[in-house]
């Protein structure tokens, strides 16, 4: 009869002992559990819709596994998406089908560009190489004015390049695609210093070029020369002419009648570059001079948009297409 009481305390120790074990292993699995990493890669997507909403990129996503996280920055000022996006999956099958199946496909109609999104550090290091690379390439813009229209980019550019490498060069039209009148050519500081020295006041294709460092939009140096616009001129007045009437007050510069391109017919006003000085004397003493029958208007001419012009005989230049002729002043340029 007591053979079962002593049996009692060994089943008690076999089943503490079992217990504890399964104890353990219960929390070792919980430990294992936690320490497993969870998918964190994240997608770049590019080029999307400025109007597309996260449920659009969500479901395209979705085709190809769970979606864990979607991050689409917007702007502050408008509330729109800024262009691109983060998508994480769920692991790195789905996230592999997913960049696979979606670069280059279109979401909101626009064609998105799906990749790996790089670690902030790589960002980083882009960015830097990035910047460099540009400083190196940036070099110094050089401003070309009064060009002719005809002057194609191969002649700007090789009439520089006599001066060294020419990195970059760009000639604005207008909406028409037509010539504005003036270019820029970028070189390296060395050689754009050459350049502007031995370029400016050269001719090119039959007008005299003015070159100078180009500005930032919006600055003015202080004028080299002054441009003056001359108007109600006839019909028959001739080039030459109108360079000999001024010429009796200093050196011309550069003297130039715009045409009307279909026509050929000049349009009833001239622009004539001078010294500062001389071309101060020649405005005061040519304004109300008889030219070929007509009573000439002469003033300092404005460049468009300027609102410094109160005489309606300047309006030819501030208005029509007459920027078109470059808005070539000596002394200003136009950023681009």
């Amino acid at each position: 009869q007591h053979a079962p009481l002593a049996f009692v305390p060994k089943v008690r120790v076999a089943r503490g002992v079992l217990f504890s074990e399964v104890e353990e292993a219960t929390e070792a699995s919980a430990e294992n559990v936690e320490s497993e990493p969870a998918f964190d890669t994240a997608i770049y997507i590019g080029n999307i819709s400025f109007d597309a909403v996260e449920s659009d990129l969500r479901a395209a996503f979705a085709e190809h596994g769970t979606v864990q996280k979607l991050q689409m920055p917007l702007d502050r000022e408008t509330g729109r998406s800024r262009g691109f996006a983060f998508v994480t999956m769920s692991n790195t099958e789905e996230h592999a089908a997913a960049i696979a199946a979606l670069d280059q496909t279109e979401v909101g109609g626009r064609t998105i560009y799906v990749s790996e999104s790089l670690p902030k550090e790589k960002v980083a290091e882009n960015k830097k190489k990035y910047k460099e690379q540009r400083k190196r390439n940036v070099g110094t813009k050089i401003y070309v004015g009064n060009l002719n229209f005809d002057t194609t980019l191969e002649t700007l550019q090789a009439s520089f390049e006599a001066f060294g490498e020419v990195t970059d060069c760009f000639i604005p039209t207008d909406y028409e695609g037509n010539p504005r009148g003036f270019g820029f050519i970028t070189m390296s500081e060395e050689d754009a210093l050459n350049a502007i020295e031995e370029m400016n006041g050269t001719e090119l294709d039959g007008r005299t070029l003015n070159v100078n460092k180009s500005l930032p939009k919006g600055s003015r140096s202080e004028p080299k020369q002054i441009k003056l616009y001359v108007g109600n001129l006839s019909w028959g007045t001739e080039e030459a002419a109108l360079r000999e009437l001024f010429e009796e007050y200093g050196k011309v510069v550069d003297c130039y009648i715009p045409t009307d391109r279909e026509t050929g017919q000049h349009r009833g006003f001239a622009f004539v570059t001078m010294d500062p000085d001389d071309a101060l004397r020649a405005a005061d003493e040519t304004d109300g001079y008889e030219l070929d029958g007509r009573i000439l208007r002469v003033n300092e001419a404005q460049p468009k948009g300027s609102g410094r012009s109160n005489n309606n005989w300047n309006d030819g230049y501030d208005g029509g297409d007459v920027y078109d002729e470059g808005a070539d002043d000596s002394w200003g340029n136009e950023a681009y």
